[in-house]
């Protein structure tokens, strides 16, 4: 079971982008009024002088403990606060004395209501994710009931675990008013006898569900009571609910973040734009992802050779198949993200199968996954200590002829000769980016395959493997100096070598509709 503040470490940069900028400081709960900046001598002032629309402005970008406090400055700034759109981070309410003392949740949780109680709405912006809810039922219910009366528009609510099952009351399907919605390690409401339509959430167009426990019939009356949905994310899910089945007329993007299940499917998204699978550490469970009506798809992935059970339509695609009907295709993808173990043969395959299956992709993304697969087969072993001691040596024997003995020289022999037809390659890809390169021989007989097909190509990056590189410097160089003399579909085409560029692949990143190519490279 995951901590808790391995939780909140994952889930807060998943959360949206706070809209202050700057350093927050605690406050002093006791300090004297901050009239006195504008009672004692000095000049003009001219900031009061201002029109109401930019004095709002500039209160809307304040901490909510300095805009609730312009209304001392003077006579001018009374009124203001109350008639600007309240935004409201409850860490913004914390106390110097909380620094040395500790956060009292009580205070905290009292700081919140009574801001929210003063304010008359509408609110602009809520941000709650600092409170313990588990024993605080009554402030809840209370804080759900002004959000649906005030109009609250974007609204993130995070339970602190633990408790990690703090039921999360109904109330909040009363927000008609919300058009961002995050939600966080909650026990969610059951929803199987309440009516459903699209007067619940008639404005949402976001929506996040993170490490939440929750039922498919609850994810089913979301789609139903969302008509303008847009995005949405499940966010640390694991197995909650099992089966994520996809029906929306309006959603272009979903975004499947750390999560697991058994089943991922696209039933019908007419519109669904983007479709994105991060999966969750190095577990191999594996998971179905079937896509059916989702005709507008464009940018897919990562998908994953070793966990994903890729079904389009009723089609199920295996390794080494080489004639995939036109039922099986979704030729609207331009931008495909795959991810594959170079050191295994079933997995090389698979990634052969899966590009069949996208014939127009543009931009291919490719990530090297044998760096994860390693590090999974050391936690096996250390849990299979009991075993017998002649059993486990054979094993790790195959595991290092799998890696890299004889098995890998007939891979990359299958590689460069006994590959079929590949649309994709042949005639649309422009853009290859092969992530953690580490110059191993499968991953070199893959760029060889699509740098002697790919008549369209012009760009190929490959970003290299953290750690301790496979190869050293001088032979890296000769391996690409070879590149350079074989014979290139595309003599145009331009090679770049570059390192990761550290965590740059985010929620934030994927949700962005803004770009065209969300992922790295």
């Amino acid at each position: 079971m995951m901590a808790g503040a391995h939780i909140l470490q994952l889930l807060h940069p998943c959360l949206p982008e706070t809209p202050f900028t700057g350093n927050f400081l605690p406050y002093d709960a006791g300090s004297s009024s901050s009239s006195d900046a504008v009672d004692g001598e000095g000049g003009e002032d001219r900031i009061s002088a201002l029109p109401d629309d930019l004095l709002r402005n500039i209160i809307s970008r304040l901490p909510v403990k300095d805009a609730a406090r312009t209304t001392t400055l003077s006579p001018r700034w009374r009124g203001l606060w109350r008639s600007t759109p309240l935004a409201l981070e409850d860490r913004h309410l914390f106390r110097l004395s909380y620094m040395s003392d500790g956060i009292d949740w009580g205070t905290l949780a009292a700081d919140v209501s009574r801001v929210l109680v003063s304010h008359p709405g509408p609110f602009r912006w809520v941000h709650l994710s600092w409170n313990f809810m588990g024993d605080r039922e009554k402030a809840l219910a209370k804080w759900l009931r002004l959000f649906a009366a005030k109009g609250v528009e974007s609204l993130v609510l995070v339970n602190r675990p633990w408790p990690l099952d703090v039921p999360l009351p109904a109330t909040i399907l009363r927000c008609a008013s919300l058009r961002r919605l995050y939600l966080g390690v909650w026990h969610f409401a059951d929803t199987s006898r309440l009516s459903r339509g699209p007067a619940v959430f008639p404005h949402l167009q976001e929506l996040g569900i993170c490490h939440t426990i929750m039922q498919e019939c609850d994810l089913e009356y979301l789609f139903d009571c969302s008509p303008d949905l847009q995005i949405f994310g499940l966010i640390l899910s694991y197995g909650f609910p099992s089966s994520v089945r996809i029906r929306s007329e309006s959603l272009l993007c979903m975004i499947f973040w750390m999560s697991m299940a058994e089943e991922l499917a696209v039933v019908a998204a007419p519109h669904l734009q983007r479709l994105i699978l991060h999966s969750a550490g190095t577990s191999r469970r594996t998971m179905k992802v079937k896509i059916g009506n989702a005709h507008e798809l464009t940018v897919l992935g990562y998908l994953d050779t070793a966990t994903h059970m890729l079904e389009i339509g009723n089609t199920i695609i295996k390794a080494a198949v080489t004639n995939v009907t036109p039922n099986a295709t979704v030729p609207s993808v331009k931008v495909l993200a795959l991810k594959v173990g170079f050191g295994d043969v079933e997995e090389v395959k698979t990634l052969l199968s899966f590009l069949r299956c996208f014939p127009k992709v543009e931009t291919l993304h490719v990530m090297s996954s044998c760096g994860a697969i390693g590090d999974e087969n050391e936690e096996e072993e250390e849990k299979d200590d009991n075993s017998e001691g002649d059993e486990n040596e054979e094993n790790k024997e195959q595991d290092d002829n799998k890696e890299g003995g004889e098995g890998i020289g007939e891979l990359s022999s299958m590689i460069g000769q006994e590959v079929g037809p590949i649309e994709c390659l042949e005639s649309h890809v422009k853009k290859l980016v092969l992530d953690q390169f580490s110059f191993g021989v499968n991953e070199l007989g893959f760029l060889k395959l699509v740098l002697g097909r790919a008549q369209m190509l012009q760009n190929v990056v490959l970003v290299l493997a953290g750690g301790k590189p496979s190869v050293g410097a001088a032979e890296a160089m000769e391996m690409l100096g070879m590149l350079g003399t074989m014979k290139w579909a595309n003599k145009e085409c331009e090679l770049a070598v570059r390192a990761r560029r550290g965590h740059d692949w985010s929620y934030r990143r994927a949700s962005d509709l803004s770009l065209s190519d969300p992922f790295l490279g």
